[in-house]
């Protein structure tokens, strides 16, 4: 579809550079007036950073690009200027106050005053005003935090609107609500744009583009790979826009699996109301199983629900064959399942503590005795800092001053100290660079190879071909596929985890 609506958005060879790294490169966009634009790319593709650059979070390299609102060029200082200017962005990560009502936070910050006092009949009708754009009732009073996922995300979008925005750049809006407040959403963006109000939707679900997007812009390593409208590709040819060609090479070519017949782990009838349906799951002795999904599919709530960090779940989990009832962490410690969070820095290390000491923690609270053995202790900890080649002038060095790489490394020596018998790895690889990255497959090659099982999951499919024996897809919450062999490469499981609903049920 050829839209003649005039343009309201046009950036023209964008570039961004950080050090010696080129995040954005000559990159170019122009959206029409209630268009909606779809902006796909796997991480680190540079959608975020041109995003920061047309909101005014960050400026383009001064020898390179211009930014054009309604063919007047614009340079925003910072992103107060570009939102006043006509650019609102809502992110994925809420920034609303619980305690707040809904018309405070929506214009937080900017809470009119008369006669030196908060003027609260003010608030309410310029709130009033925004939520009305939305065509959707939200209880003006109500504290934000009563609110439910779905409503807060309106909260947001509302935040957006008061200052009546030319653009909306919408992150991940839909990843952490369920089908039917994904549909509602997606008819609001609709009604946005109908309204004249051009978008910019992030996402990684593709059942979401055709549904909402005119068009799609994709990014590869920086670069714009294609603009296409949306009926003219299929998921498979956009899989493979974003992937490119992969370097990652199939299962088979990597170290022979020796998983054995033994199920260290199981997972029947897994259920959490609209984030996961029946999951049922076994893990072998010695296997590492990756976990494929994009945002929203439910990998990270897979993982808490064995764990036992969530309790808002059904179904049964076995360890070595005997279920697990009551679950929690530290019952999982006790029976041999350890778990690396997503975020190493919040729940993963202990900053201010020494590497040997966050090595060691595990081990402790799996000791049922009071006292600490400190030689023995010592030892531990400096053959776990050597066999991982943790990079520290010593055990007492605080692990806070390491790399990324050398801390989760870290975080999984923690589990070796332990003797643990099943990892659980949340997003092991995030924020590490390339070597620590293959330095931690083979650490878990290692360990699948002594009998360690893991269940791996990543947002970087690529590297599950790499890593993993087998490859289960998780769509919506549920089991769809289960992929191993030559067949596991990066680009087959990108394909699998977009794959749409009306796809599937060809």
């Amino acid at each position: 579809m050829v839209l003649q609506e005039p343009l309201a958005l046009e950036c023209v060879d964008l570039s961004k550079t950080y050090g010696t790294f080129r995040a954005l490169d000559s990159v170019s966009l122009s959206l029409r007036e209630g268009e909606v634009r779809a902006l796909l790319g796997k991480n680190g593709a540079g959608k975020s950073t041109l995003v920061r650059l047309i909101s005014g979070t960050e400026h383009p390299d001064r020898e390179h690009g211009s930014i054009s609102l309604h063919g007047t060029p614009v340079h925003w200082s910072n992103s107060g200027e570009a939102r006043k200017g006509g650019i609102a962005v809502v992110h994925q990560e809420f920034s609303l106050i619980p305690e707040l009502s809904v018309a405070e936070n929506v214009l937080v910050g900017r809470w009119p005053r008369r006669h030196g006092l908060v003027d609260h009949k003010a608030i309410l009708e310029a709130a009033a005003r925004a939520i009305g754009i939305l065509g959707e009732p939200l209880p003006l009073n109500v504290p934000v935090g009563r609110l439910s996922t779905a409503h807060q995300q309106l909260v947001e979008i509302a935040k957006a609107l008061l200052d009546e925005p030319k653009v909306l750049i919408l992150d991940e809006p839909t990843s952490a609500l369920n089908s039917r407040e994904v549909d509602s959403l997606l008819a609001l963006v609709r009604r946005l744009a109908n309204r004249g109000v051009s978008v910019i939707y992030v996402s990684h679900r593709m059942r979401e583009i055709p549904l909402v997007a005119d068009s799609m812009t994709i990014l590869r390593d920086g670069r714009e790979v294609a603009t296409v409208g949306v009926s003219e590709v299929s998921t498979d040819e956009v899989a493979t826009m974003i992937a490119g060609t992969s370097a990652a090479q199939p299962v088979a070519a990597q170290t022979p699996s020796l998983a054995s017949d033994e199920v260290a782990l199981s997972i029947e009838g897994l259920s959490i109301d609209g984030l996961l349906d029946d999951v049922t799951i076994q893990v072998h002795k010695g296997e590492v199983l990756g976990i494929a999904g994009l945002l929203g599919s439910g990998r990270t709530e897979l993982l808490g629900s064995i764990y036992g960090i969530r309790h808002d779940c059904e179904g049964v989990v076995k360890v070595a064959g005997a279920p697990v009832s009551d679950r929690n962490p530290a019952k999982m410690l006790r029976l041999g399942v350890a778990m690396t969070p997503e975020d190493r820095k919040d729940g993963g290390i202990v900053p201010l503590l020494g590497v040997g000491e966050n090595i060691m923690l595990m081990a402790r609270s799996r000791r049922r005795k009071f006292w600490i053995k400190e030689l023995k202790e010592r030892a531990t900890a400096a053959s776990v800092i050597e066999r991982l080649s943790i990079a520290t002038s010593s055990a007492n060095q605080p692990i806070a001053s390491l790399s990324g790489g050398n801390q989760q490394k870290g975080v999984i020596g923690r589990c070796l100290a332990a003797e643990m018998s099943v990892l659980l790895l949340d997003e092991p690889t995030r924020g590490i660079d390339v070597g620590a990255k293959s330095q931690l497959y083979k650490l878990i090659r290692e360990l699948a190879h002594k009998g360690i099982s893991s269940v791996f999951v990543s947002s970087e499919l690529e590297e599950m071909a790499q890593v993993c024996d087998r490859v289960i897809i998780l769509r919506g919450g549920k089991v769809r596929e289960t992929v191993s062999g030559p067949q596991a490469t990066g680009d087959r499981l990108l394909a699998l985890a977009m794959k749409s609903d009306h796809e599937e049920q060809q």
